[in-house]
């Protein structure tokens, strides 16, 4: 059984104060000077010391000490108004063991009269695996919340770059061949003029995709690298009426960025002047990713002469492959009409 000292000799045999050791919980029974004067077997297990450890010690060593100068205080106040409290009362408690090592605790206290001396029966558990608990779970709600604003960003973000894309962006493009078609039929200083402009939106499109691949952190607006290259090829089927069909063949989706961030607007960039210059009915798209990425775009329009291209269209192309270390050609096709051949190497 556990022990208690001269204090409450004459209250009780063993038997009476065996009691408290079936109870699950450690029993501590305090004087009102702060002197433990009875503890039980449970309070010595949690407490993991002897009976001489705790016995005639004050409470308050069981109190953390940043704690234990209030701690008198509230046991003196308790002592002049007692009352039953009991655990769970909604109090952060800790408690220290004579090694020094401190858990959360549950206390609960009760006042216990005899011959006239006010004690205070205090009855503590460990709760450091339910504080554990819910402190895993706070942490799990707090991911939650953070995966949920997470999710509600990319949303918005989303729903920024499809905006950009699907209005934003075909608008532009729907001004700049009306400006292109003006233009074929404009004199020499406002033709000039009038593909300034064109040049102008052009590379307002390049930097609104840019953005719009910033937002999405990946290409995935409709299906990766291959779907931004296939809406170009449909923007301008659509816009000009000719026929276009792509073809892909190897990784597409693995390029490095450098290398696909210039394939759409070179891919842009060629059926436009196919639409503006080479007056086709059909084109044929094909992007090859082996050692190298080659772009070629077939027509069976009016052939290759030097002024199927007109403009800066040839200059364009040639500096983009140029600045990764490629090429771009334009050659008759086999059947007729042109084709051009972007050629870059692979990383």
């Amino acid at each position: 059984m556990g022990g208690r000292s001269a204090l409450l000799d004459g209250h009780g045999d063993d038997v009476d104060w065996s009691l408290f050791d079936a109870a699950p919980d450690a029993i501590l029974v305090v004087a009102s000077s702060g002197e433990i004067a009875f503890v039980n077997d449970p309070a010595t297990a949690l407490f993991a010391c002897g009976l001489d450890e705790l016995l005639g010690a004050p409470i308050e060593s069981l109190v953390p000490a940043e704690a234990r100068s209030a701690h008198v205080g509230q046991r003196e106040g308790y002592v002049r108004h007692p009352r039953t409290r009991a655990m769970g009362s909604g109090l952060q408690l800790s408690a220290v063991r004579p090694d020094g090592s401190r858990f959360p605790a549950e206390i609960s206290l009760s006042p216990l009269r005899l011959d006239g001396r006010t004690y205070t029966v205090a009855a503590v558990r460990d709760v450091s695996e339910r504080v554990e608990a819910e402190q895993a779970y706070l942490r799990s709600q707090d991911a939650l919340r953070q995966a949920e604003m997470r999710m509600a960003v990319a949303e918005d973000r989303d729903r920024i770059a499809r905006d950009l894309h699907d209005t934003v962006i075909q608008r532009l493009f729907g001004t700049g061949l009306s400006l292109q078609a003006a233009a074929s039929l404009a004199d020499e200083p406002l033709r000039a003029r009038l593909e300034t402009a064109v040049a102008d939106l052009d590379e307002m499109i390049f930097e609104l995709r840019t953005t719009i691949f910033s937002l999405q952190g990946s290409r995935t607006l409709a299906g990766g690298l291959r779907g931004e290259l296939l809406d170009v090829a449909t923007e301008t089927g659509v816009a000009t009426g000719v026929d276009v069909r792509v073809q892909f063949d190897g990784p597409i989706e693995s390029l490095d960025v450098s290398v696909a961030e210039q394939l759409v607007p070179v891919l842009r960039e060629a059926l436009t002047n196919v639409a503006k210059h080479a007056r086709a009915r059909h084109a044929r798209v094909s992007v090859t990713v082996g050692d190298e990425v080659v772009l070629a775009v077939a027509d069976d329009g009016v052939g290759s002469t030097g002024e199927v291209f007109g403009g800066s269209g040839l200059a364009n192309l040639a500096a983009r492959a140029e600045e990764l270390g490629g090429s771009s050609t334009l050659s008759p096709g086999a059947t007729g009409g042109s084709r051009l051949e972007w050629r870059v190497p692979r990383s």
